[in-house]
């Protein structure tokens, strides 16, 4: 068989499952649907467990398809472990009673997948869990870029007549999570290359996420990251990300040893255990937009053991609560194209600049966060308990044909444990709506209570030019470099007067929060320097603002020559100021915005970020400190 050039072949063994669990837990009764052709796997029985909602699980595998070269090793193997699996940690409950449908391999149609999901899953009610499972090959149309499960019939060839849309798969789920409270998606996918079927480009289990419809109460756990091969492992029976999810719905994935099992333990151990499972070779990506909820009981109860809800954030006249305390980490290129390298510190450096607009949290020093794991060799979940930081809050993005998706989790900073995730997708010249977009969505997740005046501060868009905020970053040192083709330099005899001088500018946004206060003297003195610091941006003084640093080097000069190339009319405001002290010196933060006319174009150009630098005596004065 041969894709002709105009399909590729999305894995070896995608495995597709979608979760639907609703969580009041009340019980209502069910029946029994009906279905055309040949009667698939079903229970014999319904296994009835207690009191509860209804488990209904429908698990579908093709590992024999009627092209024989495109045939899987455990496909339907994971469709039977996957509702046996269920139907065993069930009797342990929430439920009261499970049902299951099992599809494999001949029994797999377009239709027949359809039917089970529209006439069988489509009784659940707003009680109850359904579980989907899918397991077999995907394939991408290159031609019209939609994403197709092939069903037993199907090959790459009948694609159009035989193969199952996914837009298709999530208009009928969307039918069934009419009144669910949540729903997860997980998926697993091979990378097609075994099967020597020409692929322009491989299609990874991220990217057939991207076809399912997110909103509140979406949960989502793929098998790969982009640019990682999902493997089948002949030794666990199993690919090695549905083996882990069986693995953790069976107990292992019980984190605090509550005896229940919440969607966030399940996917946090997925996480950790395929890395391990494939030599770090395989990550899990996941997402989670809505609260934490119970999925399974794993073992004994204990009394604490009750639906994971995330407690409200809500300051206290002692300070802010530890979960108020949040430190942003790097955002990963999922791409790992350098050209985009930027954007990692870029997100994590307007995550802080909004994020530390809400009066009720306290953003910690990204530079502290980072010296402190690289001077006592832990990770940042080490560093966090250690510096008191309730949550973290981190992700990743994926850049493709100028379109950027961005995705964002919160880790509770004590247990490890994803708490809640959101993302957003559109084109890279949206980076600022894109940004403003997700950080509201992730206040939303903390249960944040954001006043008028700060949801309106964060909204309103005060950053007009990518271009400019990236070469602006790359003069602070807050990135590297772009290996893309530089912007044409204009007017290149103008005075290069800023220099290197933020070099040491390091991506802080406000005072750790054991920061303590500074003497009036001292205050005014950095204060002081600050407003010199700007007066010497404002006069394109390169020698000034040069005396007032401790040092500054060319590639800082060659950034900044070109940002401010492009640069008319150039006026720098810093406000908001807050001077402290740490153990490591004095530090001053400050929003900085920069308001200029671009030379090209003549547009006027608005940039805002959050900074905060180390100041350091010298002599009788004080000087601009390195914060690396």
């Amino acid at each position: 068989m041969t894709a002709g050039g105009r399909y590729a072949i999305a894995g070896a063994c995608l495995a597709v499952g979608f979760v639907a669990a609703w969580g009041a837990w009340n019980s209502r009764p069910v029946e029994r649907a009906a279905f055309p052709g040949p009667q698939p796997a079903v229970a014999a029985a319904p296994v009835v467990v207690g009191d509860g909602p209804v488990l209904w699980v429908l698990s579908v595998g093709v590992s024999r398809y009627r092209a024989a070269d495109l045939g899987l090793q455990f496909a339907d193997a994971d469709a039977r472990s996957m509702a046996d699996t269920l139907r065993e940690a069930a009797k342990r409950g929430p439920y009261r009673e499970v049902r299951s449908l099992v599809l494999t391999n001949e029994e797999v149609t377009r239709e027949s997948i359809l039917s089970g999901v529209s006439r069988f899953l489509g009784q659940a009610g707003p009680d109850d869990v359904a579980v989907l499972f899918v397991a077999g090959h995907g394939v991408r149309d290159l031609a019209s870029g939609s994403y197709y499960f092939l069903p037993n019939p199907a090959t790459a060839d009948t694609l159009l007549a035989d193969g199952l849309r996914m837009s298709d798969f999530d208009e009928m789920l969307r039918i069934v999570r009419r009144n669910a409270r949540a729903v997860i998606v997980m998926l697993d996918t091979c990378h097609a290359g075994a099967l020597g079927i020409p692929a322009t480009r491989p299609v990874t289990a991220d990217e057939m996420a991207g076809q399912m419809t997110a909103g509140e109460g979406f949960y989502l756990l793929a098998a790969t990251k982009p640019g990682e091969e999902s493997k089948e492992q002949s030794g666990l029976g199993h690919g090695a990300f549905t083996y882990a999810v069986l693995e953790g719905m069976r107990g292992s994935a019980d984190a605090d040893t509550d005896g229940v099992l919440s969607v966030s333990e399940l996917f946090g151990y997925a996480a950790r255990r395929v890395p391990k499972l494939t030599g770090g070779r395989q990550h899990p990506y996941s997402k989670m937009e809505g609260t934490d909820f119970v999925f399974l009981h794993v073992g004994a109860v204990t009394p604490r053991a009750v639906p994971l809800l995330p407690a409200p954030l809500a300051p206290t006249p002692a300070g802010p609560p530890v979960g108020n305390v949040i430190g942003v980490l790097d955002f990963q290129n999922l791409r790992q194209d350098p050209a985009y390298d930027w954007i990692s510190q870029a997100l994590r450096l307007a995550f802080n600049t909004e994020l530390s607009k809400v009066k009720v949290l306290r953003i910690y020093s990204p530079e502290l966060i980072d010296r402190t794991t690289r001077a006592r060799g832990t990770d940042p979940l080490v560093t966090a308990r250690e510096l008191g930081i309730g949550r973290l809050l981190t992700g990743a993005y994926y850049v493709s044909d100028d379109m950027l998706r961005i995705d964002a989790r919160i880790v509770d900073a004590r247990t490890g444990v994803n708490e809640a995730s959101d993302s957003v997708q559109g084109n890279l010249d949206q980076f600022f709506d894109l940004q403003k977009t997700l950080v509201l969505n992730m206040l939303r997740r903390l249960k944040v209570q954001v006043s008028p005046e700060e949801g309106e501060s964060i909204e309103k868009q005060t950053n007009t030019d990518v271009d400019a905020y990236r070469l602006l970053l790359e003069a602070e040192g807050v990135v590297e470099p772009s290996p893309r083709a530089e912007r044409t330099r204009r007017r290149a005899d103008k005075q290069s007067w800023l220099g290197g001088a933020l070099e040491r500018v390091a991506a802080l946004v406000v005072a750790p929060a054991h920061a303590e206060e500074v003497s009036a003297s001292v205050d005014a003195e950095v204060r002081a320097l600050l407003e010199r610091y700007r007066l010497a941006l404002q006069q394109e003084d390169l020698d000034a603002v040069a005396a007032l640093s401790v040092s500054f080097s060319e590639r800082q000069r060659a950034a900044l020559r070109t940002y401010f190339a492009n640069a008319d009319n150039f006026v720098v405001e810093i406000a908001d100021v807050t001077v402290t002290r740490n153990e490591n010196g004095v530090l001053v933060s400050f929003v900085r915005r920069d308001r200029f006319d671009d030379a090209e174009s003549g547009r006027p150009v608005r940039l805002e970020v959050r900074l905060s630098k180390m100041v350091v005596p010298e002599g009788t004065t004080w000087k601009i400190g390195s914060g690396q």
